[in-house]
């Protein structure tokens, strides 16, 4: 029997003979056994055979994985939009402060332009007005035809533990400049860089997911992970890896339940993200200011709670613009992390995601090779840069405003150990004066 056919021959059909000789040959050589007859010769032909129809099977399996492949979804890269346009504008440029007489009209250069997130909508930064009690401005650029084409939202932190200083946008990942085109972004900068002056403050901060080259001092120590959504959350599952997809699992095991909802599940969201927040040192927003925050960004945010045997034990809280979904806070009860409460989570936030039609999910911001770094690379997304541009009198060094920062070590420490209801009670206070 030949056997020695190429591997393009090989099919499926081949594969069945060859079974067929195999089972035929066997018997044969027991036959031959039986009866004291020479087996050498049917022997080395079922030993042929028998290696054919594994080489076969081999091969077949390889070539079922690689179409497999071909056609399985994986997350590709991911660019971040621009937030500064090369669009060409009308005549001279006004920039004035907006009071809110134009929010209509800001509200839907924000929607449209390509590189905003949330937290440029001049909704949240009158929350911040509203909650917080800090003086804010919302610049805008109006072009020779009355068309708006930029914005630049600020706001003014002044604390005696943490100084005074302006940031575009604090409390959250993203801010700075949206710009029609360059020349537009340096007017709303200077006009802003104005203020900073008359109001003695000692810099200015623009939060920007990408380096506009603006020639001002810079950070770059930051990085969020950008995911791409598949059409199908049976797609997502298909492309992380064994590891991934058994601590999901594992979770999944633990966890009883798991609620998306709004404000009905804010006491149990705060009691998480409160006691988590207080064992990393870090002073706690007040419950008045997720509660605000819903308020104002109702129907694009939302709360997540897991549960265990009815008690809440993780949370999230998740926020939607255009195409991508941001979690910019979650946390987990310390003493539930080995049960991977946090894995199922991300899970059912990541299948939500996809439900609600989001074709980008934003894990937030870490720092480079910190544990979050490396929870968040894990589930395949893009790292996105961050870049923070800072505006500062000649001489003035970047700000250390950081938990790294060893001026601080003695008060996390000292903040670690606090009752929750005391660091509930001091932190709110303390923390609207960190950006």
């Amino acid at each position: 029997m030949d056997i020695s056919n190429p591997l393009p021959d090989i099919s499926r059909e081949r594969l069945e003979r060859l079974k067929v000789s195999k089972a035929r040959l066997s018997r044969e050589v027991a036959e031959a056994r039986q009866t004291g007859a020479a087996t050498d010769v049917l022997a080395e032909e079922l030993r042929q055979v028998s290696s054919e129809v594994k080489r076969i099977q081999k091969e077949l399996k390889r070539q079922l994985n690689a179409a497999r492949t071909e056609t399985k979804w994986a997350p590709g890269p991911v660019e971040a939009p621009v937030a500064i346009g090369n669009k060409n504008t009308c005549g001279n440029l006004h920039i004035r402060a907006e009071d809110g007489n134009n929010t209509s009209v800001l509200e839907a250069y924000v929607a449209n332009h390509p590189g905003a997130s949330v937290w440029h909508r001049p909704c949240v930064i009158d929350f911040i007005r509203v909650t917080c009690g800090h003086r804010v401005r919302y610049f805008c650029a109006w072009d020779q035809g009355d068309n708006l084409v930029g914005v630049l939202p600020v706001v003014q932190l002044q604390s005696r533990f943490f100084g005074n200083f302006l940031v575009a946008m604090p409390y959250f990942n993203y801010g700075g400049v949206l710009a029609d085109n360059r020349e537009v972004a340096l007017s709303l900068i200077t006009e802003a860089d104005k203020w900073r002056d008359s109001a003695n403050a000692s810099h200015l901060e623009l939060r920007f997911w990408q380096n506009n080259e603006l020639g001002l001092p810079q950070k770059s120590d930051k990085v969020s992970f950008w995911l791409p959504l598949p059409d199908s959350s049976d797609e997502l599952w298909s492309s992380f890896q064994p590891k991934v997809r058994a601590q999901i699992r594992r979770g999944e095991r633990e966890m009883t339940e798991l609620v998306i909802g709004e404000g009905e599940l804010l006491d149990e969201f705060y009691r998480v993200f409160s006691i988590n927040m207080r064992d990393l040192g870090t002073p706690v927003y007040g419950k008045p200011f997720f509660e605000n925050l819903l308020r104002t960004l109702q129907g694009s945010a939302w709360l997540v709670v897991a549960r265990i045997k009815g008690q809440a034990v993780g949370c999230a809280f998740l926020t939607g613009h255009q195409t991508r979904m941001e979690i910019p806070w979650a946390s987990t009860l310390r003493q539930v992390n080995h049960t991977s409460i946090n894995m199922i989570m991300y899970w059912k936030i990541l299948e939500f995601s996809i439900s609600q039609g989001f074709t980008t999910f934003d894990f937030g911001r870490c720092s480079y090779n910190a544990g979050t770094y490396r929870f968040k690379q894990q589930w395949g997304g893009s790292p996105i840069p961050l870049y923070w541009d800072y505006l500062l009198p000649e001489g003035q060094e970047l700000p250390k405003l950081n938990p790294n920062n060893p001026k601080f070590a003695l008060m996390i420490a000292v903040w670690k150990r606090l009752p929750i209801n005391v660091a509930n009670f001091i932190g709110p206070h303390v923390v609207k004066g960190l950006p």
